[in-house]
């Protein structure tokens, strides 16, 4: 069964830039996946495997919604989850956003409300630029630093997961929030 999640694309300058950043670290010699710049994107709500109805009936939950509103987000860091020593993941992370935090909340809810099974884990909004650690090192210790950067959010799509293609996201349908 096909698997989707909702989430946030990043513009394609900034992903290029970050793909850049993350290729001078050499993560390919301690992490098996490195996310391609056109799959970088903020996930708001992991969905795994969806019937279509309930996807249909999701996304027309989500067209109905008057209260989304465009924001600024900024990339503050890198950071990981897991050991630091073996990260299972290394990602850019993003600073808290209230308009975000409310955006992911409204959206987990409706999932909710449709008992689609979405993860309950806290919200920490990151963009992953590695992940699945190889055991080929020792130790992890590099030095890994971004430069700050702001971009504007205007729209948010549900994504299905394609393994094994570059881009492995197809946006499916998108929602444009207010300005």
């Amino acid at each position: 069964m096909q698997h989707y999640f909702i989430g946030v694309k990043l513009p394609s300058e900034l992903s290029q830039q970050l793909v850049d950043t993350r290729n001078d670290w050499q993560l390919e010699n301690t992490h098996k996946r490195l996310s391609a710049a056109e799959d970088l994107h903020i996930t708001l709500v992991y969905l795994g495997a969806v019937e279509s109805e309930k996807l249909e009936t999701l996304m027309l939950e989500l067209d109905d919604n008057e209260s989304f509103a465009s924001m600024k987000l900024t990339i503050s860091g890198v950071s990981t989850f897991g050991n630091p020593t073996t990260p299972r993941v290394i990602y850019a992370a993003i600073e808290e956003h209230p308009k975000l935090s409310e955006l992911q909340s409204t959206i987990l809810e409706k999932c909710l409300d449709l008992s689609l099974p979405v993860d309950s884990k806290k919200f920490v909004p990151h963009i992953t630029l590695a992940k699945k650690w190889s055991g080929q090192q020792e130790g992890f210790s590099k030095e890994m630093h971004i430069a700050t950067s702001t971009f504007k959010v205007n729209q948010f799509s549900v994504y299905s997961i394609n393994p094994g293609v570059t881009p492995s996201y197809q946006a499916i349908h998108t929602i444009y929030l207010k300005d």
